[in-house]
């Protein structure tokens, strides 16, 4: 469990590439995660190429970093798997908890970064790599060697806690 309750958001990361084995950990993290009716809509875009990095990190406000990432993963809904978006959201939530908590314990940093429901980012995305009907660009993450000092909070709160009722 250290690395569930060590993980943080990493924003800053060491000009290393990751090793082949890392990614294909992390990725049979995503494809360990449950999913409605097994459905597993997920597709994901593995990043790697320096250009490729620079021009996601200009299409959301908040990834800049991704340009000094070693790798992102735009995670994608494969709507002939499961048409509603809010299931897959769920799907999808589950395959990049588990890839963020894999690289943890690898000792890569990683951040979520924020893509759906805002338009214009998921279509930047959808445009930027032509993907075909149906596969909507969810969100990405940014993956790397740590290069920052990491600052974990203790989340826990027993006031959100109810037992019984509410």
């Amino acid at each position: 469990m250290d690395a569930i309750f060590n993980r943080t958001s990493i924003r800053k990361y060491k000009q290393e590439s990751l090793k082949k084995e890392e990614i294909d950990l992390i990725l049979k993290a995503a494809f360990s995660a449950p999913s409605a009716r097994n459905s597993q809509p997920w597709q994901f875009i593995v990043v790697q190429n320096k250009d490729t990095l620079k021009d996601l990190s200009q299409m959301t406000p908040y990834a800049s970093f991704l340009k000094d990432a070693a790798m992102g993963i735009v995670v994608c809904a494969d709507k002939s798997k499961n048409d509603r978006l809010d299931y897959c959201q769920q799907d999808l939530a589950a395959a990049t908890e588990n890839m963020l908590v894999e690289a943890k314990s690898l000792g890569i940093g990683s951040c979520w970064l924020g893509v759906y429901p805002n338009e214009e980012r998921y279509l930047a995305l959808n445009q930027y790599f032509k993907l075909p009907k149906g596969i909507v660009p969810m969100w990405m993450i940014s993956f790397g060697y740590i290069d920052q000092e990491e600052v974990v909070k203790d989340k826990f709160d027993s006031s959100k806690v109810h037992y019984e009722k509410y």
